[in-house]
């Protein structure tokens, strides 16, 4: 990636500043968030209904307990009945109503394209126990006599989240470290940002500006299991923040957006 900086001739401490900040936007703009999903495209095929969704039963999810599953989705090339005589183009998500409190999605792409196979991650930590079937509200831009146009549709699926009371030995256990997404993002004043290690060791949060000015950093040295940091950013202005966990063997990336 290519950063293109006009400076002015000015003091030696001003063109430093410059190329350091410089050096930070690239540096995390050339690194790829380690906990984005991936689709599932050995099991999940399109039966020709068309589109799929997989697996249509989650994993039931622990109350109080973090949670972190992938919903693998075929778009699909037409429309529902009456509409299937239309030509879809591409399909964005509006919303994705119905989750368990405390869980929200994250999908891989902006857009999803026919035929292809996207994935979308739960995560998060739910606070309610109940069966939940979600509903997803979707607006495809289709072809119309040769006009592209945007029609919303809702595809009240099977796809089910089921929260329980307790559910035994936590699933998530493994021999890696793991961050994931903050929930929620965008934020207001606070977010949360789960995290998930093997071992004791000390972890490390840290949040830039867009211009890589630190802003907040902090530590927590704690026993194997699931954690996560709390963030308060009711000081900050609203925009685009970088922030990077790490312990002394892996680090992760990624953006947290602040909202008004």
């Amino acid at each position: 990636m290519v950063i293109y900086l006009i400076v002015q001739k000015d003091t030696q401490m001003k063109r430093t500043a410059t190329l350091l900040t410089a050096l930070i936007l690239g540096f995390f703009a050339s690194i790829q968030l380690k906990a984005q999903c991936e689709p599932d495209t050995a099991n999940c095929i399109d039966t020709g209904t068309p589109g799929q969704f997989c697996p249509m039963q989650l994993p039931e999810a622990g109350l109080d307990v973090l949670y972190d599953e992938v919903v693998t989705v075929i778009a699909p090339g037409n429309p529902p009945p009456p509409y299937e005589s239309w030509v879809i183009y591409y399909i964005e998500i509006d919303s994705v109503n119905n989750l368990p409190p405390g869980i929200d999605y994250f999908p891989n792409a902006d857009r999803f394209y026919p035929d292809t196979a996207y994935c979308i991650q739960l995560t998060g930590t739910p606070t309610q126990i109940g069966e939940f079937q979600l509903s997803i509200y979707i607006g495809a831009t289709v072809d119309v006599y040769g006009t592209p146009t945007r029609v919303p549709f809702v595809d009240d699926s099977s796809v089910v989240i089921t929260v329980v009371e307790s559910v035994g030995v936590d699933p998530k256990q493994g021999s890696e470290f793991r961050v994931f997404q903050n929930v929620p993002n965008p934020f207001t004043d606070r977010t949360r940002m789960a995290y998930f290690s093997a071992k004791e060791e000390r972890v490390e949060l840290s949040v830039y500006s867009i211009l890589g000015v630190l802003v907040h950093q902090e530590s927590e040295l704690l026993a194997p299991g699931n954690h996560e940091f709390r963030f308060n950013g009711s000081n900050l202005e609203p925009g685009t923040y970088l922030y990077r966990v790490e312990t002394s063997k892996a680090f992760f990336t990624g953006k947290l957006l602040k909202s008004r």
